[in-house]
């Protein structure tokens, strides 16, 4: 990789050579001596911009955090007469593009989101805000009478949230005799069969 030579791009070249190799050995493994040396640039360089190896972490994380608001907020914009739909797509396909952000190690930036208590706390933001669009696709499901009021709550919309929770990392399944990580296919499977049943389950 060449060496970055401007000021104004530095902290971004910083961030992508992070996210390469967190995503590659993970988040422990992965030193500001390795980010240097990845970049070919003195550590202090990487000081200048950033005080800690967490602080290029959160960076990574909002960065993948913000993709999922993305598609969140874009499932919503365009639910149109089928909120309930867009509840499923937003609960199936947010686990399926944080799979794809995420390695064969748990300790990469698209896990730690979910597997980590102190960024959980730190992004709690990102969880509010999935839970309120959620909220807003309920409560324009019972506006259509797609189902009852009572079902259009915050609770409601919590318990989608915890009711799929694991189709994220850590993929934790204490339930089948493999003990290999799940695969992607199995993931969509599995994500389509949860979310059908609980959604469908909301309606009248």
């Amino acid at each position: 990789m060449a060496r970055p030579k401007s000021l104004h791009n530095r902290a971004e070249l910083i961030v992508d050579a992070a996210d390469e190799l967190f995503a590659r050995y993970g988040y422990e493994r992965t030193s500001i001596d390795d980010i240097a040396k990845h970049l070919r640039i003195g550590k202090g360089s990487i000081y200048l911009e950033f005080r800690t190896k967490e602080d290029i972490l959160a960076l990574i994380i909002k960065r993948h955090a913000d993709q999922i608001q993305t598609l969140i907020h874009d499932k919503v914009e365009n639910s149109g007469d089928a909120p309930l739909v867009a509840i499923k797509d937003i609960l199936i396909e947010s686990s399926i593009r944080v799979f794809d952000m995420v390695t064969r190690d748990i300790h990469t930036p698209g896990a730690l989101l979910h597997t980590s208590i102190h960024m959980k706390n730190r992004f709690s933001g990102y969880f509010t805000n999935k839970r309120a669009h959620l909220l807003m696709l309920l409560e324009k499901a019972a506006a259509l009478g797609q189902i009852t009021p009572e079902k259009a709550t915050d609770e409601t919309a919590m318990a989608l949230m915890v009711a799929t929770s694991g189709l994220f990392p850590p993929y934790l399944d204490n339930y089948s005799a493999s003990e290999t990580r799940i695969d992607r296919q199995t993931l969509i499977n599995r994500a389509t069969c949860i979310v059908d049943l609980i959604v469908d389950g909301l309606k009248k």
